[in-house]
């Protein structure tokens, strides 16, 4: 069993890494039984928590390292959004939201997918959010299923748009598997 201070400091870096808010957090730590990391009392509630990050992303870095879990980069974990599906994503959403930031992003992937990143999606609701996005962009009067080259067209104004070049380089080529 690890001792009280580095089971103390793989949750908060975990906690830190995964970028968690208050809120998720205690209710990880809650999951567990306890209300703070410092009331863990036995190697099960540890485990328990730990398991909880492992299922946001986490795995073990092996034995003999001084960082026990670390962040997994999108695609590598089972389960979860692949590389592709993360690119046509932020493919969609470029070609379909009016604000192109990362902020309302993180909104819409939260209202659909229920999670605070898009590294963080279940593979299903990454599904969910490729298919609420292709509607958005067919309510934008924008064709998410041409291949070739043409123009992103403003759907008021029947022209193009500036500085949106074509589909194609605003999407990667998708072609529904992971």
């Amino acid at each position: 069993m690890t001792n009280q201070k580095s089971r103390l400091a793989i949750i908060h870096l975990a906690k830190k890494q995964l970028g968690l808010d208050e809120d998720a957090y205690r209710a990880i730590l809650s999951g567990a039984g306890v209300s703070s990391a410092k009331d863990i009392a036995s190697e099960a509630q540890f485990n328990v928590i730990m398991s909880a990050f492992s299922n946001l992303g986490f795995v073990s870095a092996g034995r003999g390292s001084s960082v026990k879990y670390r962040k997994t980069a999108a695609g590598t974990h089972p389960g979860m959004i692949s590389k592709r599906q993360e690119e046509y994503i932020r493919g969609l959403w470029v070609l379909a939201s009016r604000a192109k930031d990362e902020k309302s992003l993180r909104r819409i992937i939260k209202r659909i997918g229920k999670t605070d990143d898009i590294s963080f999606l279940p593979r299903r609701s990454a599904s969910a959010v490729i298919l609420a996005l292709r509607d958005i962009c067919w309510k934008a009067g924008f064709n998410p299923d041409r291949k070739e080259d043409t123009n992103v067209v403003d759907s008021e104004a029947g022209g193009p748009i500036p500085g949106h070049g074509t589909l194609s380089s605003v999407l990667p080529p998708f072609d529904g598997r992971n």
